[in-house]
């Protein structure tokens, strides 16, 4: 079962689609019931109102099924904020590519993530450690207090590292308003979130240290307006490693 957006009412077709079709237009209501006389045409709009009001109750229900971002963080038990995951990452905008491996290691706030190339050799790092920012080239290193914006400065790219902490595992930024959408197993197929689409082809399952085994997300792709992020996860590590 695939719960239905907020967004559904102002951008579905189906809306309009009813509202002009002969389903809830005089000339159907006119072509049957007033004909049999079983209506009087001064209850015609009555029962129209009350068909379109009936329609979007039915539309505002099924969206409230929608859980949150909150709502499925606090449910699923699964956020881990000790983790390590490596593979590669692609990121693409109108004006370059740009390709390399990586390493990500989350201990709760802080992280370090390294890039490196086909060779082996780090081309950027970025850590977050007790909120001091750093991030280092081969060029030397930078500092400040904005890392995504220090992140663009850099490398010329949009790079969500904030709420990336949150996509990797599958879970939207519990900090910021988004809508999601599930698959047949009942998991997070795609997450719409501060102008982003993210979403999941493929997951890979993984033991969780109290042995229980769950689904984390194996391929990502993010994309807002020209720019597009792709992560391929070959390995998953939770908790100390």
């Amino acid at each position: 079962m695939r719960f239905i957006s907020f967004t559904f009412l102002n951008s579905s077709p189906l809306t309009p689609g009813l509202l002009n079709s002969g389903f809830l237009s005089s000339g159907f209501i006119s072509s049957g019931f007033l004909k049999s006389g079983l209506l009087k045409k001064g209850n015609i709009i009555v029962i129209q109102r009350w068909l379109l009001i009936s329609i979007l109750a039915l539309f505002v229900l099924s969206c409230t099924t929608t859980p949150t971002a909150k709502n499925e963080l606090q449910t699923s038990g699964n956020i881990a904020d000790t983790w390590r995951i490596n593979g590669r990452i692609s990121l693409t905008n109108e004006q370059e590519n740009w390709y390399a491996k990586f390493n990500w290691r989350q201990k709760k706030q802080d992280f370090q993530i390294s890039f490196s190339g086909p060779f082996g050799e780090t081309e950027l790092q970025i850590s977050q450690i007790n909120n001091h920012i750093l991030l280092k080239t081969p060029s030397g290193e930078s500092t400040g207090n904005d890392l995504e914006q220090l992140l663009f400065q850099e490398t010329g790219f949009k790079f969500p590292i904030t709420s990336l902490r949150y996509w990797s595992q599958g879970y939207p930024n519990p900090d910021t308003a988004s809508q999601v959408n599930y698959n047949e197993q009942q998991q997070i197929s795609d997450i719409f979130q501060s102008g982003w689409h993210i979403h999941y082809p493929r997951r890979m399952q993984i033991e969780q240290l109290s042995g229980n085994k769950i689904w984390l997300p194996k391929k990502i792709i993010a994309t807002e307006q020209n720019v597009k992020i792709k992560l391929i996860i070959t390995s998953w590590h939770l908790g100390e490693s």
